[in-house]
């Protein structure tokens, strides 16, 4: 699921509820789809962000690497540098080069668990937060106090 180097195209939801709070914008969805190009290509990533609680009550944050941008609705296109036209809420930003993405969450007794995702741009941080309603937080700032690292590219 590798993504560093990639552009990050946008976030796409059947719905997107944003707010501002401060400076920092949030977005509210369920099962978000992040997407993701290769500058100049036509090579496409689509994450599912999903979620699901454990038996100790712990949110934990799921992603699905796949091609399509399902389970949103879409129609395939003959574009070099997009595939799908997709129907639904959609969110992007500029100066979206992926630059470094960390992972958080905690280690149970055998395995590392997944909470939070951010995505480190030239200017932006975009961090994913799990839970029922995804929280996705566009800052300037880089987003602290959300679990310890368990991976960083």
């Amino acid at each position: 699921m590798e993504v560093k180097g990639y552009l990050f195209e946008g976030i796409y939801a059947n719905k997107l509820d944003t707010y501002l709070v401060k400076k920092d914008l949030i977005l509210h969805s369920v099962e978000p789809i992040l997407y993701f190009r290769r500058d100049n290509s036509s090579d496409i990533k689509y994450w599912k962000v999903n979620w699901m609680e454990d038996s100790a009550g712990d949110d934990i944050l799921l992603l699905k690497e796949q091609e399509t941008p399902e389970p949103l609705e879409y129609e395939k296109i003959d574009n070099p540098y997009h595939k799908h036209l997709i129907m639904g809420s959609s969110f992007s930003v500029q100066h979206n080069v992926v630059n470094k993405v960390i992972g958080y969450g905690f280690k149970d007794s055998h395995n590392e668990i997944l909470t939070s995702i951010v995505l480190e741009l030239d200017d932006l941080f975009i961090s994913i937060i799990t839970g029922p309603v995804i929280e996705t937080r566009i800052t300037n700032e880089e987003p602290n106090d959300i679990g310890d690292i368990i991976f960083s590219t």
